[in-house]
């Protein structure tokens, strides 16, 4: 028994060290695991941990050097939705108990509404507004049809204001008012990442796991294929939570990643043994090192790029496939060898075998119109990223932006910031103010502009000291800030607005600069672009090279890259049909088809060296390659299921359709690239061999 034991021990070896290593990397994510989700995580130059003080970037210095000056932390936007308008007799007064419960709230610097806006006491009688009397300036409060009023909250916290935020939006959940605010959209891409991280990978593995054992016909293989990537995504989050880490809104889906790239390798493995009559290992770890690692390149290029979170994402998926592959040649060995002997079934193949070259040719021909076709399209493509645009239609967050677009006519704001050189504001300056605000206001893409504006800006200064309202204005006598809500026009185009201030301003002599959480998506939304074609370049010279390394032949090289880059050029075509923009999540997506599509040509291309016979190539490893694709397809169609993070859904439709594109042309355009000027002599032999 004793001797039985250690041999048990022996053959399993790599399996129980991997469970001990297992049992390690879950202690240390337990005692370590962190969470960011601002989007100061996608600028150059962020470190988790960091204040954000240390990001070398104009549109970051000049929201802190605002935030400094004014002593404010956050600003919260509160849409309240009364029962009658707000001109009946006693429409106000649940307006005022809400403002008053706002005051309350601990934390809270100050609140603006209509109710206490210098001037607007004019506009009020019997606890009701005169709304058709109203100037337009307080229309930034009260909506065109007097339903909804909005009322704005000034935080100040010293330390983060997320929890701030998500404890005054539980304690107003029995209100009619939608709650808004930068930290709202942190507070729900913090809750969608966490279910996420748990609800994705396992619909995953129920969907990966019927794919997989439909092909197999092996219930221990299939566990073990998805039981491979489940482990080294725990290592790799063990890692990077070790070294300090701290997960984003890209790396939280690591586990995701690795689950459907990773199973691949064990299904490969499974499918080798079946054809390997001896050293299935020596057989089949050289197209699966190559198929990781081309895999690997694909993520590893956006090490290039200078956004941080990118760097990470890449990193961490590279090394999660590199600790896959070792995995499977150590745990998967031992584990599919013992599954094949008690296999009852062979793997299916799937009736796979070469269609012939007229219906090759004629899926060609339709790509190169398509490729054509999508120089044309690609133009159309917008970029842009905004909070938003990380959420379905459905999700509550969109809601309250519609919400705040119908009915106040605003998407977002931003703040001109005025300061004196010399001397201090004076009754003068009250005029230039006026001026300023009116040519402002008088744009399409500004929807109106908020400064007290019926008091001198002197009396306004002495005021202040005492009034914490007007300090939201008023940082001393020499340095004032203006409100500019942008329409939605004006919130996709930021570079006009900030020419058209910079316009009006000519006229003036002040200091002024513009702040604002919108530049800090601009800047963001201009590296994206950068980083896409940077990564993009990359990925494809590299894969190019690794290929030309290994096969050692350019033209053929050129024809086994040839499926891959149709599939990426028309990942842009999917983009424009559908209407993407181009932003973080479609970003991934180019480089994602890369690394995962040139598995297929590397697997087809190892192959077919050694039959120099397309049809038995196709027939040893196109089954697994099906296999594979199926189990991409459905794993990542998993992320349209629930949820109300669109970024993710972006993803799993782009991929989906991008792995099915280049696993169809690897099948059929490949084989008639790689055997052209032999496919009538290999006909000829087969049918002498008959």
């Amino acid at each position: 028994m004793l001797l039985t034991f250690l041999d048990c021990i022996a053959k399993y070896k790599f399996t129980i060290i991997s469970l001990m290593l297992l049992v390690l990397s879950v202690i240390i994510i337990l005692n370590n695991a962190k969470v960011e989700t601002r989007i100061e995580t996608f600028l150059p130059g962020y470190k988790p941990g960091r204040p954000i003080t240390e990001i070398d970037d104009p549109s970051v210095q000049n929201l802190v050097r605002m935030s400094l000056k004014f002593g404010d932390s956050a600003r919260v936007s509160v849409i309240y939705e009364s029962p009658v308008r707000l001109d009946k007799t006693g429409s106000l007064e649940n307006l005022r108990r809400l403002h008053k419960k706002l005051e309350n709230f601990e934390n809270v610097q100050t609140v603006i509404s209509i109710l206490n806006y210098p001037g607007a006491d004019l506009y009020i009688k019997d606890d009701a507004l005169d709304l058709e009397n109203l100037p337009k300036e307080y229309r930034s409060f009260i909506s065109m049809d007097g339903r909804y009023a909005l009322f704005l909250v000034m935080i100040s916290i010293n330390g983060q204001v997320e929890p701030v935020v998500r404890k005054i939006t539980n304690a107003l959940k029995n209100e009619p008012v939608v709650v808004l605010s930068e930290a709202s959209v942190n507070n729900k891409l913090f809750d969608e990442l966490k279910r996420s991280m748990f609800f994705y990978p396992i619909l995953m593995f129920g969907v990966i796991l019927a794919i997989f054992f439909y092909q197999t016909q092996s219930l221990r293989a299939t566990i073990v294929s998805l039981f491979v990537p489940i482990m080294a995504s725990i290592y790799t989050y063990a890692l990077h939570f070790a070294f300090g880490g701290v997960l984003n809104i890209l790396t939280s889906m690591i586990a995701s990643f690795l689950i459907i790239i990773g199973s691949a390798y064990p299904l490969h493995y499974y499918n080798a043994i079946f054809r390997t009559e001896d050293n299935v290992r020596k057989h089949i770890s050289t197209p699966i090192f190559f198929s990781m690692f081309t895999t690997a390149v694909g993520f590893l290029s956006f090490l290039f790029v200078k956004i941080p979170a990118f760097k990470e994402f890449g990193f961490l998926v590279s090394l999660g496939l590199l600790i896959d592959f070792l995995l499977t040649v150590t745990v998967g060995d031992e584990l599919l060898l013992r599954a094949h002997r008690k296999a009852a079934k062979k793997p299916k193949s799937f009736g796979i075998k070469y269609i012939g070259n007229k219906p090759a040719m004629g899926i060609l021909f339709v790509v190169i119109f398509l490729v054509g076709l999508s120089f044309f399209l690609i133009p159309s493509i917008k970029v842009g990223l905004t909070s938003t645009d990380y959420f379905s239609k459905k999700s509550e967050i969109t809601k309250a932006y519609k919400l705040l677009e119908d009915n106040f006519g605003m998407k977002d704001a931003i703040y001109l910031v005025l300061e004196r050189e010399e001397g201090i504001f004076l009754p003068f300056d009250n005029r230039n103010i006026d001026q300023i605000i009116a040519e402002l206001s008088q744009r399409s893409e500004i929807s109106s502009v908020d400064f007290p504006r019926n008091v001198p800006v002197t009396a306004l200064i002495l005021a202040s000291r005492n009034q914490p309202l007007l300090r939201y204005y008023i940082a001393d006598a020499k340095t004032i800030r203006i409100l500019i809500n942008l329409s939605p026009e004006g919130a996709d185009n930021l570079e006009k607005v900030t020419k058209i201030t910079n316009e009006v301003m000519k006229k003036y002599s002040y200091n002024y600069y513009l702040a604002g959480t919108p530049f800090i998506w601009k800047a963001v939304n201009d590296d994206i672009l950068a980083s896409q074609i940077q990564s993009l370049v990359a990925a494809l010279i590299i894969v190019f090279v690794t290929i030309l390394v290994v096969f050692k032949d350019f033209a053929e090289s050129v024809k086994l890259i040839s499926p891959v880059v149709f599939a990426t050029i028309l990942n842009f075509f999917y983009m424009a049909i559908f209407k993407m923009k181009l932003e973080i999540s479609t970003a991934l997506t180019s480089s994602i088809i890369i690394g995962l599509a040139i598995d297929y040509s590397i697997h087809v291309g190892h192959d077919y060296g050694k039959t120099k016979n397309i049809f038995s190539s196709i027939k040893n490893v196109g089954p697994a390659i099906l296999g594979n694709a199926f189990g991409i397809v459905g794993g990542f169609l998993t992320l349209l299921i629930g949820g109300e993070l669109a970024m993710f859904k972006r993803i799993a439709i782009l991929v989906s359709l991008g792995i099915s594109t280049a696993a169809v042309l690897t099948l059929t355009v490949l084989p008639f690239l790689l055997s052209l000027g032999r496919i009538k002599e290999v006909k000829e032999s087969l049918n002498d061999e008959k």
